[in-house]
């Protein structure tokens, strides 16, 4: 509405102005035109999103108020119209690096290098960086290998072991067994023959040998041979 202005006249109590009624009649119409004029203006403010930090401070006495912008470290603000920007003058500050036996941090001012080891090497190709394993020899530089399961040569040989300790092998073996290549010793019983053997005419085993096997050393010829002597016993 349009403001009412209260006559007060050219001097006082010339009774040219508004009367006291008429007056304080203007001035009720102006309280109830300004606080409709507040109702029909109020505006509720509220920050959006669930994280962050909100920039609305409050409302006091009709004022909207919003937090300051404050530039932290390596940061910059700059308003420019209705913008305002952030800018970061670098990266990540600092970074921990954590391993098996120590550790270091890595700022601004450093860099971090990764290093092979034993048997361990690093390379970089393009974008990728590559850990690469020497495994030859890798058995042999086990002071106490073991193995979890069993082992597959694939056709191969074992080549100058020391003692072997086993509870069984399988398959033909070659070598010395107490300095004598069993592979011979089967020749000094090729052509034995120990004739039909029947349970019930011996008491033993000498019996046996004694009375029904032909024997047949084969011609004892040649060096390196000693004499040969048999002691059967007793026969009863």
């Amino acid at each position: 509405m349009a403001v009412q202005l209260i006559n007060i006249g050219n001097v006082a109590n010339d009774g040219t102005g508004d009367d006291l009624r008429e007056a304080f009649a203007k001035v009720n119409n102006k309280f109830n035109d300004i606080d409709t004029r507040l109702e029909n203006s109020a505006v509720d403010v509220e920050n959006l999103g669930g994280v962050g930090t909100g920039i609305y401070a409050g409302t006091e006495d009709g004022v909207i108020k919003l937090k300051s912008l404050v530039a932290g470290t390596n940061t910059t603000l700059t308003s420019n119209g209705d913008t305002i920007t952030i800018n970061s003058s670098g990266g990540i500050n600092s970074v921990l690096v954590l391993t098996d036996n120590g550790s270091i941090t890595v700022d601004n001012s450093s860099y971090l290098g990764i290093n092979g080891g034993e048997v361990i090497s690093t390379r970089v190709s393009g974008n990728n960086l590559f850990i690469d394993l020497d495994n030859t020899g890798i058995v042999a530089r086990d002071t106490q290998p073991s193995l979890s399961a069993s082992l597959q040569a694939n056709g191969n040989n074992i080549q100058n072991a020391g003692s072997v300790n086993a509870n069984s092998f399988n398959g033909p073996l070659t070598g010395l067994v107490y300095g004598v290549d069993v592979r011979n010793v089967n020749y000094y019983y090729e052509n034995w023959d120990f004739g039909d053997i029947v349970e019930t005419q011996y008491t033993s085993i000498i019996d046996w040998i004694v009375k029904d096997t032909d024997i047949d050393a084969g011609d004892l010829i040649g060096s390196g041979l000693v004499d040969w002597k048999i002691d059967l016993g007793t026969i009863a």
